[in-house]
């Protein structure tokens, strides 16, 4: 049954990528057929879009790394999304925010406690503190 559902999940991220991957490909192919360089859409002021898409990422517990995949998307300064680990399963991000190179949102499960997540983004790699169970610990996320 676990090799079902993970096989689910792994399916929908995977659709997920390629839908991103369409989009850019889309406003790229735009750009160089209207002669222009391509430019990535942009939110509030000249700031690119650097959080939308799929993160891999480890929460470090008592020494253990456990993955985990977000799926973020920027609205602004609203932040929206999913994740998905094996310990957890799916869950859904809620008051989520970026703004100032800081995000931070909690994630909401059927079957394991929210988990208050704040990091910052450094060199492309988002870093930072998670709150769960009545314990803090770090984590950190590579764009895949």
């Amino acid at each position: 049954m676990r090799l079902r559902t993970f096989s689910g999940w792994l399916v929908v991220i995977l659709l997920t990528a390629a839908l991103s991957a369409g989009s850019a490909f889309a406003w790229h192919h735009e750009a160089l057929v209207s002669h222009q360089p391509a430019q990535p859409n942009t939110v509030a002021g000249s700031q690119s879009d650097v959080i939308s898409g799929a993160w891999d990422v480890s929460f470090f517990v008592n020494g253990i790394a456990v993955p985990a995949t977000f799926v973020f998307k920027l609205e602004g300064t609203k932040v929206t999304g999913t994740a998905y680990s094996e310990h957890t399963g799916a869950g859904t991000l809620r008051d989520g925010t970026w703004s100032d190179g800081k995000l931070s949102f909690t994630l909401d499960f059927k079957s394991h406690e929210s988990i208050a997540v704040k990091g910052t983004l450094k060199n492309g790699k988002l870093t930072g503190e998670f709150t769960t169970e009545g314990f803090t610990a770090n984590w950190e996320a590579r764009k895949k």
